[in-house]
């Protein structure tokens, strides 16, 4: 993981010889990925401009759609004719560890996506892929049964305007909470396409807010094509144990990062996952996690049912971008 397609090595001395080369080879290209999970497209001159990176796809007669986190608008667009979205490229971001993840909103999951480096960051920044095969197999039998049994549900955002309610009168506020959540139901139901359902929170660290619920799903997912089943579930991306245990409690803060974005996973009926199944969970990810460290003009195609992504920490400007077909 992932199967290399190196232009040198197939002898790809032009553009026109990288388009013809990926036209002619489609299919066995196509099953190669099913049995492999990604293919590297190395050292590709077409693949440098956005342009370039359209024909590619077209010539594997792939049909770019939205990208599944469109409604929330979480990603900004590099080109909305080619349906390129940024993939974490801001300087804001850069220190943040992309944990691997799937990508999902439970209402949809497109199968294929192609990811592109335009530039590549002056350090770090590395492409990750992760086999969601090897994930069932490289989990604790009892941590993973019990995530199956009870199911998972993740909270995707969350709306941190309500604390000012914990000084109000009692008698008023049980009026103004469900007031409160009714309004901001309607406004995520009507921007969001996920089925998110929205519950309150309230601690002495985050104070009261309004978390955004997906329904509940299970952490495997079985292949469309294949029918073989696979680590399907966003743990290591969305668990704040996890993530405030790689990038550090108070970045999210420092950094200026919105605590609208921020996540966290659970059981099914909302209870809290053990800090040591995360655990066991994160160190099966980090030791079978594979790193792609991508060059101008290099993309990754990826089965998103089989093999989950993230990027590394990076320093310096990067431009990588993904488009997700059909």
């Amino acid at each position: 993981l992932p199967a290399v397609k190196a232009a040198d090595d197939l002898g790809l001395r032009s553009p026109g010889d990288e388009l013809a080369y990926l036209a002619s080879s489609r299919d066995q290209l196509l099953s190669d990925l099913t049995a492999a999970g990604a293919i590297w497209f190395r050292g590709f001159e077409s693949m440098k401009t956005k342009e370039g990176f359209v024909s590619f796809y077209e010539a594997l007669d792939l049909k770019a759609c939205q990208d599944p986190l469109a409604s929330v608008g979480a990603r900004a667009v590099v080109s909305k004719k080619g349906a390129m979205y940024e993939a974490v490229n801001k300087p804001s971001r850069s220190k943040f560890f992309v944990g691997m993840h799937n990508e999902s909103t439970f209402k949809r999951t497109n199968r294929l996506g192609a990811f592109v480096c335009f530039k590549a960051a002056t350090k770090g920044g590395e492409f990750l892929l992760l086999d969601g095969h090897k994930m069932l197999a490289e989990i604790p039998r009892d941590v993973l049964q019990r995530l199956y049994d009870r199911g998972v549900r993740f909270s995707n955002a969350e709306l941190p305007f309500f604390d000012f309610l914990r000084s109000t009168p009692a008698p008023i506020r049980s009026v103004l909470q469900p007031l409160f959540q009714t309004i901001a139901s309607a406004g995520v139901g009507a921007k969001i396409a996920m089925g998110l359902a929205l519950r309150w929170d309230e601690s002495d660290e985050d104070g009261l807010r309004l978390l955004a619920f997906s329904p509940t799903q299970s952490p495997i997912n079985r292949h469309p094509l294949t029918g073989e089943p696979a680590w399907f579930c966003n743990v290591h991306s969305h668990s704040r144990v996890l993530r405030d245990e790689r990038d550090g409690k108070d970045l999210a803060e420092s950094s200026g990062a919105s605590k609208l974005n921020r996540t966290n996973m659970y059981y099914g009926d909302l209870s809290e996952i053990p800090e040591v199944d995360l655990r066991a969970i994160d160190e099966a990810v980090m030791r079978n996690l594979v790193k792609v460290p991508m060059k101008e003009g290099d993309v990754v195609l990826v089965d998103n049912y089989q093999v989950m992504h993230g990027r590394d920490i990076f320093e310096g400007e990067r431009l990588h971008a993904v488009t997700w077909f059909e």
